[in-house]
């Protein structure tokens, strides 16, 4: 059965005895011949059994022989001391053996020498010091575990400390964001009354430039508000959020404007007999009010949809010649509706018939067609007569036969057919078609 080598120094003269300690018997054995030497092997080797055999009688006279061979391996320094075994003729009495302990030999073997009793001794020994080295380890684990603790309360104080710094930080921003929140509630509070008070001045100054208008131009009363119908009317169509539909309502109320610059006999002329002066600022009149509504807050958008009033959809109109959809949406609805106001109160204007008429002779030179269409829409569902009775059908209900009450768009403002087309089943085809593709109104008005 192989056993544990244990390392043993054996000091002595009788060289003999190392055959002994043999690998068989289960030791790597060194052999020197005098404490010095074996002192110094020592230093350059671990071992863990040191045997001493000396042959000195073991009388009180040799003590000092003994405490010598232990003294050379003091100044050796070992990171776990050897187990010194000293072999001797007789077991020493017990003085003896207290003095030979004293100097530092841990057990003594009785000769003969044998190597199954010196294994069996430094076994325990071994055991013993394998326990210590466990010991050692676990103590200086320990030490470390207690450093690293050390460290950690440390670190945890720093730590907490910082902790309460940032509490504190928080605290006084909290603090602060309170203050600020009240402040912003504050100042809420104070923007909805400006708000209030801007708007009721708004609403105040819009009346008072509206009445102003309609005191001086005599034949217009009433015109304004009935723009702001058509034109809010046509606006839904195109989905105009509330703020849209307010500055168009506003651009209507205020879109003669300008036409206070006129000179008060020029409202007696006909257009046609002004004067240059008088001419140049009709066609300019928009701009004027433009330019005046700009400088009046809560105006501004309302102004740039005044400014547009007299552009042509064929691009021949004023301040800038803008044509088509160049022109702003919020501008053309507003001149349609000021064209549709204008028209029925002509002379030659004495039926639905004859308007709807009139508005096929402007569309797409000084209209948008598509407004057009909308406006024809306006004129049947709002002033429809006996003898201009319509009837509202689906694309899918059209008819050969049928005659057309306004004229018909795509979505896309694409112009299919006039008021008063007859339908055959070629044009229904065509509609169904372009149905498909470009959708038209989901209402198509037919003459009853």
């Amino acid at each position: 059965m192989d056993k544990d080598l244990i390392s043993l120094l054996f000091v002595g003269h009788e060289k003999a005895r190392i055959k002994l300690f043999s690998k068989a018997n289960g030791f790597i054995t060194h052999l020197w011949a005098n404490e010095k030497q074996g002192a110094q092997k020592a230093g350059a080797k671990l071992f863990d059994i040191v045997l001493i055999d000396n042959s000195s009688t073991m009388e009180q006279r040799a003590l000092p022989s003994f405490e010598e061979w232990i003294k050379a391996f003091d100044k050796v320094n070992f990171r776990f001391k050897p187990v010194f075994f000293l072999g001797v003729d007789k077991y020493p009495e017990f003085e003896l053996r207290m003095q030979l302990h004293g100097f530092g030999y841990d057990e003594f073997i009785v000769r003969p020498l044998s190597a199954r009793e010196v294994y069996k001794r430094a076994s325990i020994y071994l055991e013993k010091k394998s326990l210590e080295q466990k010991q050692i380890a676990r103590e200086q684990t320990l030490e470390k575990s207690f450093l690293y603790l050390d460290k950690f309360k440390k670190e945890l104080k720093i730590v907490k400390r910082e902790l309460i710094q940032e509490k504190n930080s928080l605290n006084n921003a909290l603090k602060q964001i309170h203050h600020m929140t009240r402040e912003r509630s504050q100042m809420k509070k104070s923007i909805m009354v400006m708000k209030e008070n801007l708007g009721r001045n708004v609403k105040g100054f819009e009346r008072l430039l509206s009445t102003l208008i309609t005191t001086r131009i005599e034949a217009n009363r009433g015109h304004a508000d009935r723009v702001a119908h058509i034109a809010c009317f046509i606006a839904k169509q195109f989905d105009f959020d509330e703020k849209k539909l307010e500055d168009l309502r506003k651009a209507a109320m205020l879109h003669e404007l300008g036409l206070l610059f006129m000179p008060g006999q020029a409202f007696e002329k006909e257009e046609k007999e002004f004067t240059i002066y008088e001419n140049n600022i009709w066609i300019q009149y928009p701009v004027k009010g433009a330019d005046l509504l700009t400088e009046c807050q809560g105006f501004e958008d309302s102004s740039r949809m005044v400014r547009s009033l007299n552009e042509n959809s064929d691009g021949t109109g004023y301040p800038d010649g803008l044509k088509k959809r160049l022109i702003p949406l919020g501008s053309r609805i507003l001149a349609g509706a000021d064209e549709f106001d204008r028209l029925k109160d002509r002379p030659d204007i004495r039926s639905l018939e004859d308007l709807l008429a009139a508005l096929e002779t402007i569309s797409g030179s000084r209209l948008d067609p598509s407004i057009v269409g909308w406006l024809e829409k306006y004129a049947v569902l709002y002033m429809g007569s006996d003898s201009h009775r319509v009837r509202g059908v689906g694309v899918e209900q059209l008819e050969p036969g049928m005659r057309l009450g306004t004229a018909l768009f795509t979505s896309t403002g694409t112009k299919l057919f006039s008021v008063n087309t007859m339908l055959t089943q070629e044009s229904i085809d065509k509609i169904i078609q372009y149905h498909r593709e470009y959708p038209v109104d989901e209402t198509v008005y037919i003459k009853a």
